[in-house]
C-alpha cells in the first residue's frame, strides 16, 4: 500500500460518520484481502456464524476471551452508550480471516481511548487470525485500520508476548506493566501424580496435614462439576468470599466488587457452552462452601479465572486445597493445561510447568494522547501502584472504604 493511498485512507475514515452504525469506508489491498470495520451491536451479532467458523479453525485455548459467544455476553452486561464498537474485519477472498475486537471511550482524560472488546472480564487480549499466507498482511492491515480510527490513544492490555498481534505491537507501541501467567501442564501424565511429581513430600504431607484440620471444621465434601442453578449459587458464594477477604486484606478490586461481573458470570454460566464452557468446582463444608473455583474451559485447556475462600479459614489452608482440588478436576475431565493467569503470584509456583510473558501495550496517535501514553508507562505511575499493593492491611482497610466513596468507577463518560 502506498504512502498516498495510506493518507487518503486516513482522511476517510476521519470524515466517516461518527453514529453508532457507521463504519470506516472498506479498503481493498489487492485482489483477496479487504478491511472494514464494525460500529454497532447489530453488525457485531450479525458476525455470529463467520466468527464462530474463524474461531473454530484458527483460535488457539489462549483465544477464549474472543469467543463470540463471550463477547456477546460482555455487551450484554458491559456494552453502554459511554462505549462504542470498533471491531476491524479483514476478509480473504470474501471469507473472514481476521477479527480486532476492539471498543472506543472517552477516558477520565477525556481523551478518545481504544481497548480490547471484553474488559474487565477477559484476560487476554488478541486478534483472531486465520494461519496463512497472508495472515500477517492482513494483521499489519489490521494495525493500519486501528490508527485511521482517530481515537488519541490505544490501551491494549494483557497482551501475550506470542499472541497474534504481539510482534506487531513489540514494533508499534510501548510496553509496561509486564507481567507472566504461569501453567500447569497435563498433557503425557498418566496421573494427577505424575504431573506434579517434583513436590517434595513435605509439601505433601502438609496437604495431608491441612485437610484433617479442615475436617475436624466439619463435614467436608469435594464438588467438581456443579451445573445450573447450583454453580450460579457457588459463583455468588465466590464473589462474596473474595470480597470479604480483599476487605481482610485491605485490598481493592474494581472488577470483583462490580456487580456488572458478577451478573456477567451469573448469565454466561447459565448458557449452553459454544466453544467456552463455564466450571465450578467446590470445597463444601456442612452444606455451605468454603471455597468456590471458577474454570474456563476451552479447546482442551483450562483457565482458573477466580479463586475463592472463605478468609476464616485460612488456618486450614482452604485456598491450597481448593488450588489442588480445582487442577484434579480439570485433569480428570481430560484437559491438557490449567492456565493461572497473569500475574504470576508466589503461590503459583508450585503448580507452573511454565509461563507465558504478558503485558499491556498503549500507543499514543495525538499530541496529548503520546503525552497519555508516556504518564501511562512511567515510573512515577508505576511506583503509585506498588504502593497501594503493597500497604499494610491496617491501613487499606481504613484507605479503600473512603477512596470507593470519593471515586466513581462507573461514572458514565461520553461516547465519540
Amino acid at each position: 500500500m502506498s504512502l498516498a493511498h495510506h493518507r487518503s485512507e486516513k482522511e476517510g475514515a476521519a470524515a466517516a460518520p461518527r453514529g453508532p452504525t457507521a463504519t470506516l469506508p472498506q479498503t481493498r489491498v489487492g485482489a483477496s484481502c479487504d478491511i472494514s470495520v464494525v460500529r454497532d451491536r447489530a453488525g457485531f451479532d450479525a458476525l455470529a456464524d463467520e466468527w464462530d467458523d474463524l474461531f473454530d479453525r484458527a483460535a488457539r485455548p489462549e483465544h477464549i476471551f474472543q469467543n463470540h459467544r463471550w463477547l456477546s455476553c460482555w455487551a450484554d452486561h458491559f456494552l453502554e452508550d459511554a462505549c462504542g464498537l470498533r471491531i476491524i474485519l479483514g476478509r480473504s477472498n470474501g471469507r473472514l480471516a481476521m477479527v480486532w475486537p476492539l471498543v472506543v471511550s472517552v477516558n477520565s482524560c477525556r481523551l478518545t481511548e481504544l481497548r480490547w472488546m471484553g474488559e474487565p472480564v477477559s484476560q487476554y487480549g488478541d486478534a483472531l487470525s486465520e494461519p496463512a499466507a497472508q495472515s500477517q498482511q492482513l494483521l499489519t492491515l489490521g494495525w493500519r485500520a486501528l490508527r485511521a480510527l482517530g481515537a488519541d490513544v490505544a490501551l491494549l492490555r494483557k497482551t501475550r508476548r506470542d499472541s497474534n498481534v504481539g510482534e506487531i505491537l513489540s514494533r508499534e507501541a510501548n510496553a509496561c506493566e509486564a507481567a507472566e501467567a504461569p501453567f500447569a501442564l497435563f498433557a503425557g501424565k498418566s496421573s494427577f501424580e505424575e504431573a506434579f511429581s517434583r513436590r517434595s513430600a513435605k509439601t505433601k504431607s502438609s496437604r495431608r496435614r491441612l485437610l484433617r484440620r479442615l475436617q475436624e471444621t466439619g463435614s467436608i465434601f469435594f464438588c467438581s462439576g456443579a451445573r445450573s442453578p447450583e454453580s450460579q449459587s457457588l459463583i455468588r458464594a465466590a464473589f462474596s468470599m473474595k470480597r470479604r477477604w480483599l476487605l481482610r486484606r485491605g485490598l481493592f478490586s474494581a472488577p470483583i466488587e462490580s456487580d456488572a461481573m458478577l451478573s456477567f458470570f451469573l448469565d454466561f454460566a447459565g448458557r449452553a457452552p459454544q466453544g467456552v464452557e463455564t466450571l465450578v468446582d467446590a470445597i463444601i463444608r456442612d452444606g455451605a462452601p468454603v471455597s468456590v473455583g471458577v474454570t474456563l474451559a476451552c479447546k482442551g485447556a483450562g483457565f482458573g479465572h477466580l479463586l475463592a475462600h472463605e478468609p476464616s479459614c485460612e488456618k486450614q489452608g482452604v485456598g491450597l486445597l481448593l488450588a489442588d482440588h480445582v487442577m484434579k478436576s480439570c485433569f480428570e475431565r481430560g484437559l491438557t493445561h490449567y492456565d493461572m493467569l497473569a500475574p504470576y503470584d508466589a503461590y503459583k509456583a508450585e503448580w507452573a510447568s511454565a509461563a507465558a510473558p504478558v503485558a499491556d501495550y498503549v500507543a499514543g496517535f495525538t499530541a496529548p494522547g503520546r503525552l497519555f501514553a508516556f504518564a501511562w508507562r512511567s515510573d512515577v505511575r508505576q511506583g503509585v501502584k506498588s504502593v497501594l499493593k503493597t500497604m499494610p492491611a491496617s491501613v487499606g482497610r481504613f484507605v479503600w472504604p473512603w477512596a470507593r466513596k470519593i471515586i466513581s468507577r462507573d461514572a458514565p463518560h461520553e461516547q465519540p
